[in-house]
């Protein structure tokens, strides 16, 4: 439900949202729609549109001259676009979009006279954390830390927003974690998690864990950002933290086969890391299974506080039940998943979405 503030403030005002064919973008413009706001998506030609509701405007992130002409009449932006990949034939494609990008959209929405951007980097960026110690917005990562294209990536866009944030551009920063839900259409990262187990293809698991969230409450985050958040700060917007047995263990009763309870060596993962991306390099149409930024990641948990979110934005975690359960029953009516044999029941949420650490 969309606090009263929000809709108030957003009813009849022209607003531009960049990614709206992606996965957070797309839960953005939809609540924004559903707040009164016009929607104007920012999409590139050869991308499907879908969604009726939403103004599509041809443009790139990188040509300045569309994203110029994409912010005219409009009041507000919020830039979720980025490239959400951890591997890339040529690395510097990934720089590109998520860093030349952002400064493109900055510098068109200072230009066009924006009054207010939210700007969506990842939490990616923050120092990593424990069940005893949970990440928060106070704790950037080293740059020592990032291992690979993806996150150093962001972590130069986030500089670049926080630079011009701090000299007084109405910049605000949402932090999403790892989303979850419906309408997760590449999938991205943490969607595949989904698909390669209920396909039977994780047979092993990583000493790993992160903090999941609905898709739809992580948008309705952006919203409140917007109209509650205070220029040059950061949000997290995250749900509850789960090892990744334990969130495997949730998609069990959609699945026709149990999570598995072994542990892959680290050197074993990224082996088959290297194997799998050095195919890719010589095969178009191959994605990478695992790569080595991902391997890289899994050496620990990433788990997360909302709680400055909640304080300051009015922010509420919600439980993941019914995101997992969106989540599948959209990549099965697209054929992504295997369906369910007849007579798989689904249960009731395992011990685990009740009693892990959760977000705060």
């Amino acid at each position: 439900m969309i606090p009263p503030d929000i809709s108030t403030f957003f009813a009849g005002q022209q607003v531009l949202v960049t990614g709206a064919s992606g996965f957070i973008g797309w839960h953005v413009a939809d609540l924004l729609v559903a707040a009164g706001a016009r929607v104007r998506a920012l999409v590139r030609p050869a991308t499907p549109r879908g969604r009726e509701a939403f103004d599509w405007i041809e443009g790139d992130l990188l040509r300045r001259d569309s994203l110029d002409a994409a912010l005219r009449e409009c009041r507000y932006v919020f830039h979720v676009a980025g490239d959400y990949r951890f591997w890339a034939c040529d690395p510097r494609e990934i720089f590109a979009n998520n860093v030349q990008g952002t400064i493109n959209v900055l510098a068109a929405s200072k230009a066009a006279g924006i009054e207010k951007i939210v700007y969506t980097s990842t939490t990616g960026i923050l120092e990593r954390g424990t069940a005893e110690n949970l990440a928060t917005e106070s704790r950037l990562a080293s740059p020592a830390t990032f291992k690979g294209p993806y996150k150093r990536s962001k972590f130069d866009a986030f500089h670049e927003a926080q630079a011009r944030a701090d000299a007084g551009w109405p910049i605000v920063t949402a932090l999403p974690t790892a989303p979850i839900g419906p309408h997760d259409v590449k999938p991205t990262p943490t969607g595949m998690i989904i698909v390669q187990f209920l396909n039977g293809r994780i047979p092993m698991l990583a000493r790993t864990g992160l903090n999941f969230v609905d898709v739809r409450q992580c948008a309705l985050g952006h919203l409140l950002a917007m109209v509650r958040g205070e220029r040059a700060e950061r949000y997290l917007l995250g749900g509850t933290n789960l090892w990744l047995g334990e969130f495997l263990q949730q998609l069990e009763p959609f699945a026709e086969h149990r999570a598995p309870r072994w542990h892959a060596p680290h050197w074993l993962s990224y082996a088959v890391a290297c194997a799998s991306e050095t195919a890719a390099m010589f095969s178009p149409r191959w994605t990478p299974f695992v790569t080595r930024e991902s391997v890289q990641m899994s050496r620990g948990p990433h788990f997360s506080s909302n709680e400055k979110a909640e304080r300051e934005l009015g922010y509420a975690m919600v439980p993941i039940t019914d995101a997992i359960r969106a989540a599948v029953a959209d990549f099965e009516a697209r054929g992504v998943v295997r369906r369910r044999a007849p007579g798989t029941r689904e249960a009731e949420p395992p011990a685990s979405d009740r009693n892990s650490s959760q977000a705060r």
